[in-house]
């Protein structure tokens, strides 16, 4: 678990997640599904590859401490859209607000859930968009290994 800045925001890995509840730390989960983890699918409670798309909680589910994403890690930016990020970086900001911790984590915190830290630096004016993506890097998450999908979508919005 690796704290972002000064920011009371953490990345990290599903193996930290209870550690993070422990903690009373909010969570965003970046992780759509994997045996024996809390993710989108345990919460949700769908089987097989995909969450259904007619489900009220296919982008996300968000309760009172946690907000679970749909989130693959791919190539194709089209799995990551506004309408999944949008209430993440809404739960995150009003976490800070309430001056609470949130972790953000996803299977290896190398891809999803650093890039959710990212946006959330770019959307509030807390990183410049010129260079961003490699001052992140070599400032605040030097682990960071964002997939195409993630990369492509951060541009097309930020940069």
């Amino acid at each position: 678990m690796q704290q972002i800045g000064d920011w009371n925001i953490y990345v990290g890995t599903k193996e930290e997640h209870q550690l993070a509840v422990t903690k009373g730390m909010k969570i965003v989960c970046a992780l759509n599904r994997v045996n024996g983890y809390v993710t989108h699918q345990s919460v949700v409670g769908w089987s097989g590859r995909g969450c259904n798309k007619d489900s009220p909680y296919y982008l996300f589910k968000q309760t009172d401490d946690a907000i679970y994403l749909n989130m693959i890690d791919g190539e194709n930016p089209a799995y990551v859209s506004d309408d999944m990020i949008n209430p993440a970086l809404e739960f995150i900001k009003s976490a800070l607000e309430n001056q609470e911790e949130v972790f953000i984590y996803c299977s290896l915190g190398e891809s999803r859930s650093p890039s959710i830290a990212l946006m959330y630096l770019l959307e509030n004016g807390l990183i410049a968009p010129q260079n961003a993506i490699s001052e992140f890097k070599s400032r605040y998450y030097k682990s960071y290994l964002p997939k195409r999908g993630n990369l492509e979508y951060i541009k097309n919005r930020w940069l």
